[in-house]
Order: C-alpha cells, then sequence, then structure tokens
C-alpha cells in the first residue's frame, strides 16, 4: 500500500500526523528566528526573562514513548539503550525551572550502535571549528554513541522523528538517492523519518553539505537518503558534562531556514 494512502499508527492518522509537525514546524520557526536573550538566536522583539540551558531536556512527545515520563529533565548519557532516540530542546528558556514553550532549538538525540565499519565522519576542517570540548557526536570510547540534530526536516520545516511512526513505514527506493542507509541495510533499523512527505536521513552517515540560506555555508549533518529532501540534517555539537548531554553553538547559520 502507498505511504501516502490513509493509514493509522498508535491511534493517528497520516493526515494528523503531518498537522501535528507543521504547527511544529511553525513554532520551530520562531524559535530559530527570534531571540530571547543575549546569546541566544532570537532578538527582540520576543523576549522572556529567565535562564537559558545549554544542556539538552526532555520534551514530551504527542503519542506514548518511553521518554514523556522524564519531560522537562536533562537528557543523560545513561538514559538510553542501544539505538533509541527521544526528543529535546537546546538553548531553551527556562522559568521557575519551566521550560517555555516554543523557546530554544528542538532537537532529536539517537543513541546509535558503537561500531566503525559503517559510522562514517566528514573531514572536521570543512566547516566552522566546533566549541573547545564539544564533538559530532558524544562518544564514551566504549559501549555508547549518541548523535544529535536539529529537529527540523530541511524540506519544509516539519518534525523528523525516530521509531515513532512505522505505519506507514519508510519508503525504502533508497538507490533513487544515491546513497543507502546501513542503518536499514545492515542493522535493520528505520533511517530517522520525516512522515510528512517521507524524507529520511542517517545518523550513521555524517557529512559535509550546503546550507543555501540565507547565505551558503557548511555544516556537518547526517546524510539524507531519501528525498524530496536535498541535503542532510544539521547536527548539534555536543559533549557530556556529569553524564548529562550538553549542546555547543559553532555557527548558528547552520539551523536558519526555517
Amino acid at each position: 500500500m502507498s505511504w501516502e494512502k490513509e493509514e493509522k499508527s498508535p491511534g493517528w492518522t497520516r493526515r494528523e500526523w503531518v498537522k501535528l509537525a507543521m504547527t511544529a514546524g511553525a513554532v520551530g520557526t520562531i524559535a530559530a528566528t527570534g531571540g530571547l536573550v543575549t546569546g541566544q538566536l532570537l532578538p527582540p522583539p520576543i523576549q522572556f526573562p529567565g535562564e537559558i540551558r545549554e544542556a539538552l531536556t526532555y520534551t514530551k512527545f504527542p503519542t506514548p514513548q518511553w521518554w514523556n515520563s522524564k519531560h522537562g529533565r536533562p537528557m543523560r548519557v545513561s538514559d538510553f539503550e542501544e539505538w533509541q532516540g527521544a526528543t529535546g530542546v537546546w538553548r531553551g528558556v527556562f522559568q521557575d525551572d519551566q521550560w517555555v514553550p516554543g523557546t530554544g532549538f528542538p532537537v532529536l538525540a539517537i543513541r546509535v550502535k558503537r561500531e566503525d565499519a559503517h559510522f562514517v565522519t566528514p573531514d572536521p576542517t570543512s566547516f566552522a571549528p566546533l566549541p573547545e570540548g564539544f564533538n559530532l557526536y558524544y562518544d564514551d570510547g566504549e559501549a555508547t554513541r549518541i548523535i544529535v540534530v536539529f529537529d527540523r526536516c530541511v524540506h519544509l520545516c516539519c518534525s523528523p522523528g525516530w521509531h515513532v511512526v512505522t505505519n506507514p513505514p519508510p519508503p525504502r527506493d533508497y538507490g533513487t538517492y544515491g546513497a543507502t542507509p546501513p542503518t536499514w541495510t545492515v542493522f535493520e533499523q528505520d533511517p530517522i523519518y520525516c512522515i510528512c512527505h517521507a524524507s529520511q536521513y542517517d545518523p550513521l552517515l555524517l557529512v559535509t553539505d550546503l546550507n543555501p540560506s540565507p547565505v551558503n555555508v557548511n555544516y556537518p549533518g547526517a546524510r539524507m537518503v531519501h528525498g524530496p529532501a536535498t541535503r542532510a540534517l544539521p547536527l548539534i555539537p555536543v559533549k557530556a558534562e556529569a553524564g548529562t548531554l550538553i549542546g555547543g553553538m559553532a555557527d548558528p547559520r547552520w539551523y536558519v531556514y526555517c
């Protein structure tokens, strides 16, 4: 059956999901182009007093998910089992220890399998230097590897997900797009999937790509393996402090397209 057919996934139809994702994309546009306080992307007139947190913080998903009970808490490395992912916010504004919805950058954190046979990383000199102490992914050198992406599809700024919608499943005509995702072909894990228009990105294939808006700028991202998206999904540089995942800003232009 075509992925464009109306099907239900955990009580949701594809139409309902698209409506949710487009609404979230509109919120993300505000978060990515305005400013709340010094050092954040959003400038006045949208202003909120409060504290900006660099720690990645869980956000609640609209369908039942393993991390929903952690809403508002910092993401910890030990929370994630292999191939688990979760939604969150980075550089959000907090008032009275509560996140102000619509502020900060929506993110998707994924613990991938720690192996090097299929994991690809880009030339670190091909984009702006990362903040000191940060990497394109977190790696404990033993068993855990976590990547974090900006959770806005480069196609139309919908909200990609990680294993939250499987009905309809992602289209798998990967050869058409010049790249086959090892997440699926080797490990039988669906790539990052934007159900709105079927764009997919592989968190094992980290590449350098070009964001043409507002100006041409190179950035690192998870490779696009299925369109209509035409480029990679931007990464959030990350590190861990006392077990908590922290985001780092290298170049805000990586995320300016919504």
